[in-house]
């Protein structure tokens, strides 16, 4: 004879993981979770390949711009024109104060009864005059600011300015679309 014990059968484990509702609701948790995860990440990569816009002038309202070349000068370049400007006695703050008189000139002449069509055209003129000198002031500032430039930074210049080009031909074709579209009822 043995001694051998025998061990009684046991009844198997149970099973380990989710039964039914559970099983759903964890699955339904986690697609939501990288759901929510991906529009996170597709928003933040999206706006990171977005080209950025056209670069603002940050000293507020008297800021200085040089039309749609601006958007294409580095920050630096746009400081080092302003400071040259300010140096050959430009002086923003009386140009905007100058601006602010304008309008209020063309309102006056404007709603004069009868009409002032004589101030209105001595406004405009004004205007014209001083916005011809501020171009030409531009235009030097920004022939001496590309002289100065290396041919690497015109070429990342170049690029800047074509893309700066194409935002402004792809807003311009938005509004046209949008402009031209047949009224809502």
């Amino acid at each position: 004879m043995t001694n051998e014990t025998t061990t009684p059968p046991q009844d198997p484990a149970p099973r380990a993981g989710l039964r039914g509702w559970m099983k759903w609701a964890f699955i339904g948790s986690v697609t939501l979770n990288f759901l929510v995860l991906g529009t996170v990440a597709g928003g933040v990569i999206a706006h990171r390949l977005q080209p950025p816009p056209p670069p603002a002038l940050e000293r507020g309202a008297d800021a200085l711009t040089f039309g749609p070349l601006g958007g294409a000068f580095n920050r630096e370049d746009r400081l080092a024109m302003r400071q040259a400007a300010e140096g050959r006695g430009a002086n923003f703050p009386a140009m905007q104060a100058q601006m602010r008189s304008d309008f209020t000139r063309l309102e006056a002449a404007l709603t004069a009864e009868p009409f002032d069509a004589a101030g209105v055209r001595a406004v405009l003129a004004d205007m014209r005059a001083r916005t011809l000198k501020r171009m030409d002031i531009g235009e030097t500032l920004i022939l001496e600011r590309l002289e100065k430039m290396t041919p690497k930074q015109r070429q990342r210049f170049v690029e800047r300015l074509r893309n700066g080009i194409e935002r402004f031909a792809h807003r311009l074709e938005e509004r046209r679309s949008e402009r031209d579209k047949p009224p809502k009822d």
